[in-house]
């Protein structure tokens, strides 16, 4: 009995966290050529000063980016496409060979775009549930009812 080992909590040593305190590399990013639109060159502003805000941007986290803003540039133009009921190939179906009608290829580019941009704003941190879980949310007793907050009897 004296030669075992004291059984400790999972977790019972380690601080917890509260807050990002890493700060970026690098304060500002240019946009690359490699942008396919001024869509794109808007978002890449938008977005890379959030994440260096947030001190979560890297250099190497330039790539993931670029994606990012180009998908969501995809994103744009398979909706301009879809909406644009007087294009010959637009709107949500279109005429085949024989007269019938099918899904337009726009419908699945988007998808596509949008499922891209959902993993590669997961992988940078940009959708919510993801942020959370950076920024430490719950971890320090903050999912603990507020007695201030009007919906905590809720």
């Amino acid at each position: 009995m004296g030669n075992e080992a004291p059984v400790r909590a999972s977790g019972g040593g380690r601080k917890r966290k509260t807050s990002l305190t890493h700060k970026s590399s690098i304060t500002r990013i240019a946009p690359p050529p490699e942008l396919i639109d001024e869509n794109a060159v808007r978002l890449w502003k938008s977005q890379s000063k959030v994440l260096i805000e947030r001190g979560t941007f890297e250099p190497e986290d330039a790539p993931l980016l670029l994606a990012y803003c180009n998908s969501f540039s995809y994103m744009i133009t398979a909706d301009l496409k879809i909406t644009d009921w007087a294009a010959r190939d637009g709107g949500m179906v279109v005429a085949t060979s024989d007269g019938s009608i099918k899904k337009s290829p726009y419908v699945a580019a988007r998808n596509d775009a949008i499922a891209q941009l959902s993993r590669l704003g997961s992988l940078l941190g940009l959708d919510p549930l993801t942020r959370l879980r950076m920024m430490g949310a719950g971890s320090s007793g903050e999912d603990q009812p507020n007695e201030d907050d009007d919906f905590s009897e809720f």
